[in-house]
C-alpha cells in the first residue's frame, strides 16, 4: 500500500492479475474500494470507478485520488467519470 496526498488515501496497485486485468484498491477512513481497471490496445490503463457502489461525494473523492496516484506513478490512464464520458492525462489514440 501506498498512501498519497493529504487526504489519507492507500492506493495498493498490482499488474496483471488477470491477463491484462489489474487489481487497484484504495481505502481510507475504514472503506475500501475494488476498482475496475485494465490495460487498453492504446497504452492506456483504462479506470471505472463510477461502477463502485459509493455515493457522489465518495465517488469525486476517489476520482481526486485516482488523478493523482496515476500522475506521481506515471501512468497514462482513461478514467470513466460515466459509462460514455471519460477523462485523459496522456496523449489520445
Amino acid at each position: 500500500m501506498k498512501t498519497i496526498g493529504n487526504d489519507g488515501w492507500a492506493v495498493e496497485f498490482r499488474r496483471n492479475v488477470h491477463m491484462y486485468c489489474h487489481s487497484l484498491k484504495l481505502s481510507k477512513a475504514g472503506e475500501t474500494y475494488d476498482v475496475p481497471c485494465e490495460d487498453s490496445p492504446s497504452g492506456f490503463v483504462l479506470i471505472w470507478p463510477y461502477e463502485l457502489k459509493a455515493d457522489d461525494t465518495a465517488i469525486q473523492d476517489l476520482l481526486a485520488a485516482l488523478r493523482e496516484w496515476a500522475n506521481q506513478a506515471g501512468i497514462q490512464y482513461r478514467l470513466y467519470t460515466s459509462p460514455t464520458e471519460y477523462e485523459t492525462n496522456g496523449p489520445e489514440s
